[in-house]
């Protein structure tokens, strides 16, 4: 894989990222113009899924520079 290549990965990562950490934010902007209280315990759960969401993205990417995919094993694991 050419650097160009792992470049690009790695904005497409950074835009996925920014994307859901976005609508996030814009969820709980629109909650709190409606009046809508958010309780702490739901708030920190939603931190934790958007966190979560962010860690998916990030591990495939890094998995697809070792030759894995989405369904596959990274070459270096062999045959399963």
């Amino acid at each position: 894989m050419s650097a160009s290549g792992v470049l690009l990965g790695f904005l497409n990562v950074a835009l996925t990222c920014a994307i859901i950490i976005f609508i996030a934010l814009v969820i709980v902007w629109v909650l709190r113009w409606m009046g809508v209280a958010i309780d702490g315990q739901v708030y920190k759960w939603g931190q934790i899924i958007v966190g979560l969401l962010c860690l998916i993205v990030i591990v495939g990417w890094l998995l697809s520079l070792l030759g894995g995919g989405p369904g596959y094993a990274p070459h270096f694991l062999g045959r399963w």
